[in-house]
């Protein structure tokens, strides 16, 4: 008698674990989503950082971050004969901002939103320049580079490409103690075909 006793507890604890073990493997409720992967800033004490952040902020949406990779003095110039010539800093900000909205779905107007935003920027070398606007610069560089721009709207509609050049312009500045590069221009170039 004791020895079934002992058998039918085994038994129950076994049926038990059975049905807790199932409950996990057969639970419908899903496992929740990974965490989204945290973005990865490079610190911009690296010239090269300066345009992998500059990619990483069109992934992530973040004007903050854009914001920290401009000199106060940036101009982006627009390819030959388009209108306006220029944008100083502010208006750049500006624009790129609100299409980082736009790619959020929080801008004003949703005919507007983007579905989906990419940028890359291809490899190349960097030149250093000894003198920027007929001023003397001591730690300036610039690259030219082959870019890729896409926004795809209204459902695949439609869809921006960018496939050209952009000149950059960087200048070393002390920023919280620390030397860091900004770019201090941008120039968009007609890819030669």
């Amino acid at each position: 008698m004791f020895g079934d006793r002992i058998k039918y507890a085994f038994l129950l604890v076994a049926v038990f674990a059975m049905i807790g073990y199932s409950g996990c493997i057969l639970s419908p409720d899903e496992e929740p989503p990974p965490p989204k992967p945290e973005s990865k800033y490079l610190p911009l004490t690296a010239k090269e950082n300066v345009l992998l952040n500059l990619v990483q902020c069109y992934t992530d949406h973040n004007i903050v971050r854009y914001d920290e990779l401009l000199h106060p003095d940036f101009i982006w110039y627009n390819q030959e004969g388009l209108t306006p010539q220029f944008f100083d800093r502010a208006t750049d900000v500006d624009k790129t901002g609100k299409m980082f909205l736009a790619a959020e779905n929080k801008y004003s107007d949703p005919l507007l939103w983007i579905e989906l935003l990419t940028l890359k920027i291809y490899p190349g070398t960097w030149l250093q320049i000894t003198e920027f606007e007929q001023a003397p610069c001591e730690d300036c560089w610039e690259t030219t580079r082959t870019y890729e721009i896409s926004a795809r709207m209204n459902g695949g509609e439609k869809t921006y490409v960018g496939y050209d050049e952009v000149r950059f312009i960087l200048v070393s500045v002390d920023k919280g103690g620390q030397r860091i590069y900004q770019i201090r221009r941008a120039d968009d170039i007609k890819r030669p075909v």
